[in-house]
């Protein structure tokens, strides 16, 4: 039990120091981008759940230093609340698989040293966080999260900034990541042109997004962005939305929405075909194709010759 109760020392400080990071920062330590993506997703504050944490593993340490002292009281309620934290992890494992289908490395290393402070009760404990984990996580993969009954909320909710100039022909709606290039080429693009109004829409939480002229939105969800891209099949961004009516036009990728722009936004310019567009109807149930110039929301954004990826 002593190893037991390192452990959840080392998970107090691990949490404590990340809720004072996200406090003072406005976001923690994490590895990989998985961390801002299931952070987008979810109704709590990131900070609450590291609050929890903290505490979690607070309790388990008090237990332990009290079990190891003889107490059989103590002993059966950490035993119970080491097994509750495994059951916890094993949802939040199963949701960042199914549901945001990015792993959080952070999320990953509390889970370890759940796993581990368990282990240290015995072999008995053991066997019931193995039963315990697979329950949870067959009953999660049994089920269908993304069927039907899911509905697409406005993507109103989603936009976090709108440039709307006087006399404008066109509105569209940009979907963009904080950390794609490609991104960054396009919203370049776009201060070239004073004819289109944009509503930005990003995947994730942008830190000092600024556009001459645009209007910050109070606030705004993420996630409804990366929902609606995902019910679409789309796994990539840049992508542009130009909606008249019960019909849209989707252009993908850098190259794609830049030409598109000129052919919109710039009247002067000669009309060019553009490639990389879908006309879709208002229900829009078909998956796309992947595209190049873009960066995926499932690996980690590199310039690689043109071709990047973000997860």
């Amino acid at each position: 039990m002593l190893v037991g109760f390192f452990i959840a020392l080392i998970g107090c400080l691990i949490t404590g120091a990340q809720s004072l990071l996200i406090y003072l920062q406005g976001e923690g330590v994490c590895f990989n981008e998985g961390c801002k993506i299931v952070d987008s997703l979810t109704l709590v504050d990131p900070l609450y759940f590291n609050l929890a944490g903290f505490f979690y593993f607070l309790i388990a340490a008090l237990g332990l230093s009290r079990a190891r002292k003889g107490s059989s009281i103590w002993e059966r309620f950490t035993s119970l609340w080491l097994l509750s934290g495994l059951a916890a992890e094993a949802v939040l494992l199963a949701f960042q698989i199914i549901i945001s289908q990015a792993l959080c490395s952070y999320c990953l290393i509390i889970l370890a040293l759940i796993v581990l402070a368990n282990l240290c009760l015995g072999l008995k404990q053991m066997f019931k966080g193995i039963f315990i984990f697979s329950a949870v996580m067959i009953a999660s993969f049994s089920l269908d999260y993304h069927g039907g009954a899911v509905q697409l909320q406005p993507l109103e909710l989603g936009t976090m900034a709108r440039y709307q100039p006087d006399n404008f022909n066109k509105r569209f709606t940009l979907f963009v990541s904080s950390s794609c290039p490609h991104c960054q080429a396009v919203l370049t693009s776009l201060e070239q042109s004073t004819a289109c109004a944009v509503d930005f829409n990003p995947v994730d939480r942008y830190d000092g997004f600024s556009y001459p002229g645009a209007e910050m939105v109070a606030s705004y969800r993420p996630k409804v962005n990366l929902r609606f891209l995902k019910r679409l099949g789309i796994l990539e961004v840049p992508v542009l939305l130009d909606q008249e009516g019960a019909s849209m036009t989707l252009i993908r990728g850098e190259k794609a929405i830049q030409t598109y722009i000129d052919q919109q936004c710039r009247p002067s310019l000669p009309q060019v075909g553009v490639q990389s567009s879908e006309q879709l109807s208002s229900n829009y149930p078909l998956p796309l194709t992947s595209e190049e110039n873009a960066c995926t929301v499932e690996e980690e954004c590199e310039e690689t010759g043109g071709q990047s990826s973000l997860q």
